[in-house]
């Protein structure tokens, strides 16, 4: 796509600039010596020839007349993220004079290194739910080539200088939000919520524990379809003093609305400098996970105290729902266990029948201590969950236990006889906890996925 440069070259651009209002007041933003630059910054709106040859290359404008300027930018002494509004006099669009856009010098310098990072223009003041209507793609963006210049811009500011800085700008559709360069939830402002991961990896069952690297792709929805809002990878060192190498969890921050969210995770795993892997570049666990089950990583006591999704790859065992190795043949099932009566338990009832082997997980909490019933019952509805036709128990009716804070965490694996295989109809059934005297206290209907 670069040799677009040369084709936009020759697309007429209408000019919007925004003329910045000087000020001689004093600001508390100043470097030692007190010495102050200003910034102007003009926003350039590609018009792109939306009639022709890229009518469907980038998205229409809105009508609505530009109103505030959202910018971030960095220099030797911080960085500022500054909303401007915008002024027009009839003619020409113009922002606000703030204080924030003068910038300090260093001391000891006549000049300073900024860099413009983002630049988003608004029809109304940005808030939680406020859309930008023209946006600055990024460099290594799709929608790089359609401007002369991508973020980063990056400049010298000299002392007592007026430095004015066009910034070219495209129309914005929430729809292609990455295509701009930026994360989903960067321009549609929408509450997160944060899941962290970690991975051990294993050269064979019986080997020893290395510390995984891994890159995880992320995508809105219960598939891989479209741009993913994250491709991150996580780093492992090598500690210089005892030579033990170590990573931190990867975390990631996704949009949370009201409603119950779906995001789909790719696991890929990756050498390090510790180990090499015939596997390494192949996706080793995948699946969608929701908002409510992410949640069940958090401490009901402490909503900020979260445990992370951790995985051991080649160490033996299967990893935690809801992610599975997705080279594996296997039908999998989700339940969204919900209190019944007046209980406050709450879960999730994972199956995956993998030939004649079934394995069964429930994570829930909100349960009182103690031996904790559960099955797998005959109807596909909690309306009307009927009796129970397996026991997710252990062996010899051992029931699974909730601990002291009301926790439970099961995983057991049954070898079913074909007969069983052939009645299982697991997605037409339903998962029952129970108190010690199997009162329900919690269903979920299973649904594959």
């Amino acid at each position: 796509m670069k040799n677009l440069k040369n084709y936009l070259s020759s697309v007429v651009i209408i000019a919007m600039l925004f003329a910045s209002c000087s000020k001689d007041e004093p600001t508390n933003n100043v470097g030692t010596d007190g010495e102050m630059a200003s910034i102007s910054l003009g926003a350039v709106l590609n018009d792109l020839d939306r009639q022709g040859l890229l009518k469907q290359s980038i998205p229409e404008c809105s009508d609505d007349a530009p109103m505030y300027v959202r910018v971030i930018l960095t220099h030797d002494l911080g960085e500022e993220d500054v909303v401007v509004p915008v002024n027009f006099d009839g003619t020409t669009y113009f922002t606000d004079y703030d204080e924030d856009l003068a910038i300090p010098i260093p001391a000891g310098e006549t000049t300073t290194s900024v860099s413009v990072t983002d630049f988003w223009v608004y029809s109304e003041e940005p808030g939680e739910s406020t859309l930008p209507i023209w946006v600055t793609p990024k460099e290594d963006s799709e929608y790089e080539n359609f401007v002369n210049d991508p973020l980063p811009i990056n400049f010298e500011l000299r002392a007592g200088s007026k430095k004015y800085v066009d910034v070219e700008v495209l129309c914005f559709d929430d729809r292609e939000v990455n295509l701009y360069g930026y994360q989903f939830f960067d321009l549609v402002p929408i509450p997160l919520i944060k899941f962290c991961l970690f991975g051990n990896f294993c050269p064979s069952e019986d080997g020893r524990h290395y510390v995984a690297g891994y890159t995880v792709n992320v995508w809105m929805g219960s598939e891989a379809v479209g741009d993913p809002i994250y491709t991150e990878s996580n780093t492992v060192d090598e500690d210089d003093t005892t030579g033990d190498y170590y990573s931190d969890p990867l975390c990631f921050w996704l949009p949370d609305t009201a409603e119950t969210d779906t995001y789909y995770f790719e696991i890929t795993l990756d050498n390090t400098d510790e180990y090499s892997s015939d596997d390494a570049g192949e996706v080793i666990l995948a699946g969608p996970i929701t908002d409510e089950e992410i949640r069940m990583f958090y401490s009901e006591d402490d909503d900020s105290t979260m445990d992370y999704y951790h995985f051991n790859y080649g160490c033996g065992g299967d990893n935690p729902p809801p992610f599975d190795d997705p080279r594996t043949e296997a039908k999998r099932y989700k339940a969204c266990l919900k209190n019944l009566g007046d209980s406050n338990a709450v879960g999730f009832a994972y199956l995956k029948l993998q030939g004649n082997q079934l394995t069964a997980t429930t994570a829930a909490t909100e349960l009182i201590p103690g031996d904790v019933p559960q099955h797998i019952h005959e109807n596909a509805s909690c309306d009307a969950f009927g009796s129970p036709i397996w026991d997710l128990d252990y062996t010899g009716d051992v029931w699974p236990v909730a601990d002291g804070a009301g926790n439970l965490f099961y995983t057991r694996t049954f070898t079913l006889t074909p007969a069983q295989v052939a009645a299982a109809n697991l997605a037409n059934r339903t998962a029952v906890l129970h108190e010690s005297d199997m009162t329900p206290l919690a269903c979920g209907e299973f649904e594959e996925y």
